[in-house]
């Protein structure tokens, strides 16, 4: 489900038995995953904006410096969507659902809670916050 997510497979100890830990040297992507609930009438869902507190993440471009990506929008797929915020947490977000034309059909403030999905405590991994939103 995490777009781009790359799962770490965990963290072994070191080789000798000195019990430190040994993490492989490899990425992932922290995301948002909206799930919408209900019955959805009127216009379908084709997408979601989500707009983060403080960020969804930085836009990195050869010609500056990283800035904050205030807000990130992803196709829905069925009644879920991820939507990635790099490796930031934020700690709230606003969820549009968006129908094919850009219109607003639906709208949530939410605090995320985020829960590991892959890797491990003592060398990091992808993290997941669930916002679900209901039919108007």
């Amino acid at each position: 489900m995490l777009l781009a997510a790359v799962l770490l497979a965990g963290c072994a100890g070191a080789p000798g038995g000195s019990g430190a830990v040994v993490c492989p040297a490899i990425g992932w992507v922290d995301a948002v995953r909206v799930e919408l609930t209900g019955d959805w009438t009127g216009p379908a869902p084709a997408s979601v904006r989500v707009v983060c507190e403080p960020s969804c993440g930085q836009v990195v471009r050869l010609d500056r410096d990283p800035e904050p990506r205030r807000e990130v929008t992803a196709p829905l797929t069925g009644t879920t969507a991820g939507v990635p915020t790099g490796t930031g947490t934020p700690d709230a977000a606003t969820v549009t659902v968006l129908a094919a034309d850009g219109g607003a059909l639906a709208e949530v403030d939410a605090d995320l809670d985020w829960v590991r999905v892959g890797g491990s405590e003592e060398c990091g991994g992808p993290m997941e916050a669930t916002v679900v939103v209901p039919a108007p």
